[in-house]
């Protein structure tokens, strides 16, 4: 579709990355992203994983992506209900087309559409465009971080390989299960979790036999930082984690809010060149609850 901005025609397009039938556009929308936040998009469209739960909003001139905002649609579970929570994400200028209003009026477009149409609208936005979003009625909140003591335990364990199918089909298999430790939860949002496996944490994906539970986990120094659980077993979630955890690992923290407060330590959030927004006038949690959004729904 064309549109006009500022004098300038561009032709608008708003679909999700599988959706966009020209391959052309497909891959300049992939440049552009790596341009700007070094991003590469290219083995997640590959896989056939990335799903239809999130979409660029992309003006392009002469076939070249120029600004884009993405509309990630994450459907969560809070205290078991249903949630239709919106994160904006990607939010990238061209450098040689900066200052001319593109991103603005593109955030006008996608407020103005996706208002009505969930409970939530959120964002993480680095410290150079920080004075952007509250333009459009996004107020700063924090989000918190939980930890517990973890003791290593004997159990047998193996990393998941996502060059093997039948590895990839039981990671989407627990995946579906979802959480049952958390309190706000993923639910069944495969395109998302496979972004950050694909991505960033293909080595940190592990099975735990006795639990029949899928952990996606990073362990560094003396903390082990678990992003999700996937499992059906009614267990303590210490026993997994002392699983997978290494000798001299004697903390973890979760990469999501715990249903429990009890036996952990809870400490505001801070995220170098990072805040988290909302936009005011829709459901903010935040403002009662201390909550840790999914990191693995992060786009």
């Amino acid at each position: 579709m064309e549109v006009s901005i500022n004098g300038q025609t561009f032709n608008f397009v708003s679909n999700t990355i599988n959706a966009i039938k020209d391959d052309k556009l497909r891959n300049s929308y992939f440049n552009l992203t790596y341009k700007v936040f070094g991003l590469d998009f290219i083995p997640w469209y590959k896989s056939g994983y990335s799903g239809n739960n999130f979409i660029p909003h992309t003006l392009f001139l002469d076939d070249v992506a120029i600004s884009s905002v993405g509309v990630a649609i994450n459907n969560f579970k809070w205290h078991n209900n249903s949630k239709k929570y919106i994160q904006i994400s990607t939010v990238a200028t061209d450098p040689d087309y900066r200052q001319q209003g593109l991103s603005k009026w593109l955030m006008e477009l996608v407020l103005e559409e996706l208002h009505k149409k969930c409970d939530c609208i959120y964002l993480y936005a680095n410290d150079s465009v920080i004075n952007f979003y509250p333009k459009f009625g996004f107020i700063p909140a924090h989000e918190y971080r939980y930890s517990m003591p973890v003791t290593k335990r004997s159990g047998d364990f193996r990393k998941i390989d996502l060059s093997i199918k039948k590895d990839v089909d039981l990671l989407i298999e627990k995946h579906i299960e979802s959480n049952p430790f958390a309190l706000l939860a993923i639910d069944k949002n495969i395109g998302s979790m496979m972004f950050h496996c694909i991505n960033f944490l293909s080595d940190n994906i592990y099975y735990v036999e006795k639990y029949d539970a899928v952990v996606i986990a990073e362990q560094e120094n003396s903390d082990i930082f678990c992003y999700d659980v996937y499992t059906k077993n009614h267990c303590d979630l210490g026993d997994i984690l002392g699983i997978i955890a290494s000798e001299g690992i004697h903390t973890a923290t979760l990469g999501f809010t715990p249903s429990s407060e009890t036996g952990y330590t809870i400490e505001k959030a801070i995220e170098k060149d990072s805040t988290f927004f909302v936009l005011d006038g829709k459901e903010n949690i935040l403002a009662d609850n201390k909550v840790t959004f999914p990191f693995l729904s992060r786009a």
